[in-house]
């Protein structure tokens, strides 16, 4: 059974509106604002890939199932598992 607040996320994010990363859909671009995760070890991870506040990042193609997804930052491509993804806060941008 599908927990009601993960069901929420789910929603689609509109510009200016705050959320995480997993919940972007694909062409939509953000600005990284936080991490909120216990696991040091992938917080360093994802540090080291360039995930970093204040960086902007888009979705590029999501797997037929949902997971892995593709996102483009700092003129790269990187595939994350969505429940990574989770413990990033995001702001979504506009289009430009």
């Amino acid at each position: 059974m599908s927990n009601p607040d993960e069901h929420q996320h789910r929603q689609s994010l509109k510009p200016g509106d705050k959320g995480h990363l997993s919940d972007l859909k694909r062409g939509q671009k953000a600005i990284v604002l936080d991490f909120h995760n216990d696991n040091a070890a992938l917080r360093r991870h994802l540090l080291d890939m360039g995930i970093t506040k204040g960086v902007v990042v888009e979705v590029k193609k999501i797997a037929p199932l949902g997971d892995p997804v593709d996102i483009k930052l700092r003129g790269y491509e990187l595939a994350l598992r969505r429940a990574d993804m989770r413990g990033i806060d995001i702001q979504v941008l506009g289009d430009r």
